[in-house]
């Protein structure tokens, strides 16, 4: 018996020996979804209006001042353009609409106020513009700065009327002679990605 259990023993070491350890392998998906976000939003200055009731702003027009600023920030995970544009080719006035008033007497500058201001991660138009109703880019991110929240993507548009700067009307709204009218136009602010 002594034989037989010595035998069984070494039996059982032999085939111990022999056996493979078992592999077992696992899968684990791992997955990152962006969501890209790119809003645009107002925060004041959303209705720009001027009124002319005086010789010298029909002269020399009324330029930019807290009445006549838009304020806008750019949420983005993106770098970005903003573009402007007015819907019609004029303003058209709305007691007579056969009374139109040319865009360029309306006048835009472009300034960063957040705290990506420095100059140097946007172009910006720099000087006036006049208004047009084909897209402007007016702001362009530099260098792979523009994604970002709205403390650094401010913006602040600085409007003016009548005054004749660079681009503008170079007539006086004097000199032009338009009725008297309440003249209007939509401005569209466009975020693309770039």
């Amino acid at each position: 018996m002594k034989k037989l259990s010595v035998l069984f023993v070494g039996l059982l070491l032999g085939i111990a020996t022999i056996a493979q350890p078992v592999v077992d392998n696992a899968i684990i998906p791992v997955a990152v979804n962006l969501n890209s976000i790119l809003r645009l939003n107002v925060t004041s200055g959303g209705n720009i209006e001027w009124t002319v009731n005086t010789i010298d702003q029909y002269q020399n027009g009324i330029a930019t001042g807290p009445r006549y600023q838009t304020d806008f920030t750019v949420a983005s995970s993106v770098d970005f353009d903003v573009n402007l544009y007015a819907e019609d080719g004029t303003l058209l006035g709305t007691d007579d609409v056969n009374n139109t008033m040319p865009l360029d007497n309306i006048g835009y500058n472009v300034v960063s106020t957040g705290t990506g201001g420095d100059g140097t991660q946007w172009n910006l138009p720099g000087a006036v513009a006049a208004l047009t109703n084909s897209a402007v880019p007016v702001v362009n991110s530099i260098a792979t700065f523009g994604a970002g929240d709205i403390t650094q993507n401010a913006f602040q548009i600085q409007w003016e009327m009548g005054t004749g700067g660079t681009g503008m009307n170079g007539q006086s709204l004097l000199q032009q002679s338009l009725a008297p009218d309440r003249y209007t136009t939509n401005v569209f602010l466009v975020l693309v990605p770039q």
